[in-house]
């Protein structure tokens, strides 16, 4: 079984999810994955029940960065619309950040306004409310 030095310096790993109890992934995986990449990976969670380990300097937000350079647009354009913390960069990094009403705290703190919940139709809501 090759180690986690191995798999991160042989291998073009794009993303690892690792799906458990909220409470494993709070108490566990997070604390030993954190540990285990720091400095050589990014570890999130979109979801209680889901980690995510990216390739440090990936992010929603780096990937919105690159669409609007390519298509020429300015972040003073653009809402976001997010829910989890794997969303909190990119709420950054927009002229305005929304969050759905049954996001994580994180994306909630970083937004400049929340919405009904995404079984609520959040998103049309913060399109009708923000856009229209």
């Amino acid at each position: 079984m090759p180690s986690v030095e191995h798999l991160l310096s042989s291998v073009n790993v794009q993303k690892l999810l690792f799906y458990d109890t909220a409470e494993n992934v709070h108490s566990i995986l997070r604390p030993h994955w954190s540990l285990a990449t720091a400095g050589r990976a990014r570890v999130v969670q979109a979801l209680p029940e889901m980690l995510e380990i990216l390739p440090s300097g990936a992010s929603k937000g780096d990937g919105v960065h690159m669409l609007l350079d390519h298509l020429g647009a300015n972040v003073d354009e653009v809402m976001a619309i997010g829910d989890g913390e794997n969303d909190v960069e990119m709420l950054n990094l927009v002229r305005w950040g929304v969050a759905m009403a049954n996001g994580s705290d994180k994306v909630k703190s970083v937004a400049d306004a929340i919405v009904t919940s995404n079984d609520e139709d959040g998103v049309a809501d913060a399109i009708y409310r923000y856009v229209f």
